[in-house]
C-alpha cells in the first residue's frame, strides 16, 4: 500500500510539474517574450484565404515563433482566427504570440485593403479602386500606369503594355503612397509568380513573356477549370501555328467593353474593325485583354496536347471539343439552341 502510494505522489507530482513547466512556458512565449538585441526583421506575406494553420507554419519557418501548437492555441484562446489581415507585415524575431497577433490582425488607418478578381481589365480594377479608397481615387490610378518608369523597372513590360502583368490578388495598400505603392505590388507580385523556372520554360519553347501573357488572358476568359485551360491553351499555340484565326470571342468581348456574361457574340460585334478582333485577324491581338491567374499562365506555358481544333461553352460553363468544323456546328446545335 505504502508503495502504491509513493507511486501516485510521483507520478502525479511528476505530473504537476510537466503541466507547471509547459504552462510557464506558454505564457512566457505569448506574453512575456520580447525581441532582443540580435533580434532581425522578418517580412511576412499573408495572403487572402490563409488559415490560421497556414499562418502559424510561416511563422515557424521564419524562425517568428518556437512551434505552431502554442501560437494556435492562443488564437484559439482569443478568438482571433477569423481576424487576421491579409498583406504584408514587418516583424521581428523575439515578438511574443500576443505581439504577432496584434500586428497580424491590425488595420491601420492609412490602409485600404483591396481585392482584384482574376481576368479583370485595368478600368474593372478602377472601378474596384473607386470602391475601395473612394471615387477618383481609380483616375488618379490609371493616371499613374502611363508613366514610364513601370517599364524601365520591370524588364518583363518589354512591350510597354500594364494590362497583363497586374497579378490578380489582395493587397494592403498605404493612402499615402497610393498610387505608386498600388501598382509597385501589383508588378512586383506578377514577377514573383512568374518564377524563374516559369520563364526559363518560356524561353526553352521559343515564346516570349509577351506573347505568353497575351494568350493566358484569353484563356482566363474563355474557359474556367485547369483541365480545360490547358486544353484550350494547347488548341490555340496550334492555331497560331498555322496561321488559323484564334476565333475567341473574349477579344470581341474585351473591344466591344462586354463583361462576358454571354457566352457568344453577335455578328455585328465580330465585325468591328479592331486589331483585337481575332475574328477578322490571324495572331495573336497587340496585347493582353484582362489580367490573368497564375492558373492561365501555367496553362499557356504547359498545355495539354489534344487533336481539338474546336470548342464551345454552354451557358452553364461546360466545354465541349471537336476536331472537325462539321463537329463543332453539331455542337452548336446541341448545346447552344
Amino acid at each position: 500500500m505504502s508503495k502504491l502510494f509513493h507511486f501516485f505522489i510521483i507520478f502525479f507530482s511528476a505530473i504537476f510539474l510537466v503541466g507547471t513547466v509547459v504552462g510557464a512556458s506558454f505564457v512566457w512565449d505569448a506574453f512575456l517574450r520580447s525581441p532582443g538585441r540580435n533580434s532581425s526583421e522578418v517580412v511576412l506575406t499573408v495572403t487572402s484565404g490563409e488559415s490560421v494553420g497556414d499562418i502559424s507554419q510561416a511563422l515557424e519557418e521564419n524562425k517568428l515563433i518556437p512551434g505552431q501548437w502554442g501560437f494556435r492555441f492562443y488564437v484559439k484562446l482569443i478568438q482571433a482566427e477569423r481576424q487576421f489581415q491579409p498583406g504584408e507585415f514587418t516583424l521581428q524575431t523575439g515578438m511574443n504570440y500576443a505581439a504577432l497577433t496584434a500586428a497580424l490582425t491590425a488595420v491601420s488607418p492609412d490602409e485600404v485593403t483591396i481585392t482584384f478578381p482574376e481576368g479583370l481589365t485595368i478600368e474593372q480594377m478602377a472601378a474596384r479602386v473607386d470602391s475601395a479608397f473612394g471615387e477618383g481615387w481609380g483616375d488618379d490610378w490609371l493616371a499613374s500606369l502611363n508613366n514610364q518608369k513601370w517599364s524601365e523597372t520591370y524588364s518583363f513590360l518589354s512591350e510597354n503594355s500594364i494590362e497583363g502583368y497586374l497579378f490578380p490578388d489582395t493587397y494592403r495598400v498605404s493612402r499615402s503612397g497610393f498610387p505608386d505603392d498600388l501598382t509597385y505590388k501589383l508588378l512586383t507580385n506578377f514577377g514573383e509568380k512568374l518564377s524563374p523556372e516559369l520563364r526559363v520554360e518560356i524561353f526553352r519553347q521559343g515564346k516570349t513573356i509577351h506573347d505568353v501573357v497575351t494568350l493566358a488572358s484569353i484563356v482566363e476568359k474563355e474557359v474556367t477549370s485547369d483541365e480545360d485551360r490547358a486544353k484550350v491553351a494547347d488548341l490555340f499555340w496550334r492555331r497560331l501555328k498555322v496561321d488559323m484565326a484564334l476565333q475567341a470571342d473574349s477579344t470581341v468581348h474585351f473591344i466591344v467593353g462586354s463583361d462576358g456574361s454571354t457566352v457568344y457574340t453577335s455578328d455585328i460585334d465580330r465585325s468591328i474593325d479592331s486589331p483585337f478582333n481575332t475574328y477578322l485577324y490571324r495572331g495573336l491581338p497587340p496585347g493582353p485583354i484582362c489580367n490573368p491567374s497564375l492558373s492561365a499562365l501555367k496553362a499557356v506555358i504547359y498545355p495539354t496536347k489534344n487533336d481539338y481544333w474546336y470548342f464551345l461553352t454552354d451557358t452553364d460553363g461546360n466545354v465541349y471539343y471537336a476536331e472537325t468544323n462539321d463537329e463543332q456546328n453539331a455542337n452548336k446545335v446541341q448545346y447552344l439552341r
